[in-house]
């Protein structure tokens, strides 16, 4: 979970609870203009060999970690991260390939792309252009939504970003394998809504 959003998850979880948060935006023209934003087809990355190849590489290691484990790794993140301490899991995610090429993406995006996090098919980071308070996202709808639910995709009503005054929405859509077409994990593409149309 980015900093900037974490207020704004927090109010989402809140919502989610009392059942009133939307699944997808009120507005059906932004909706539109999201989904071919975010399409395969635009976003070719999705389907980088070096993008699928590092979420099928983190599935198939993470295959044995059962719910404990990923609880105490994320409780560490989560602890690194309030303290601002050494954090290696993060540093390591910080600079593998994957994380130094989605942030090739978010350059050319012309401010379109704010962030990007890559999730694997238990919700745990693979690599990610921003921090993020936490390593699992697998209890949250960004990834529950589009890998648990199966919806082809998830996103939140823009807020206003508290630093940057823009108006962010989190996209989530599946990474699937172009090879066996299978869901292997989830990408949230943080987008400035009012650059959509540049």
């Amino acid at each position: 979970m980015s900093k900037r959003f974490s207020l704004l998850l927090s109010t989402a979880a809140v919502l989610t609870m009392l059942g009133t948060l939307p699944a997808y935006a009120a507005d059906p023209a932004l909706e539109a203009n999201v989904r071919k934003t975010v399409s395969p087809q635009t976003q070719t990355w999705l389907a980088d060999p070096a993008v699928v190849d590092a979420v099928k590489a983190q599935n198939a290691q993470n295959k044995g970690l059962d719910q404990a484990k990923i609880d105490a790794m994320d409780n560490d993140w989560k602890a690194a991260a309030k303290a601002k301490s050494a954090n290696p899991t993060y540093d390591k995610i910080a600079a593998n390939a994957v994380t130094k090429r989605l942030k090739e993406v978010t350059d050319k995006s012309n401010g379109r792309i704010v962030e990007i996090l890559l999730m694997d098919n238990r919700g745990l980071n693979v690599a990610q252009t921003g921090g993020t308070s936490d390593y699992w996202q697998g209890d949250e709808p960004k990834w529950q939504k589009v890998y648990s639910g199966g919806s082809d995709l998830y996103m939140t009503d823009p807020e206003k970003d508290a630093e940057t005054n823009a108006m962010l929405t989190e996209v989530s859509v599946p990474v699937i394998d172009p090879a066996s077409k299978e869901k292997i994990g989830v990408a949230m593409i943080v987008l400035d809504t009012n650059k959509l149309g540049n």
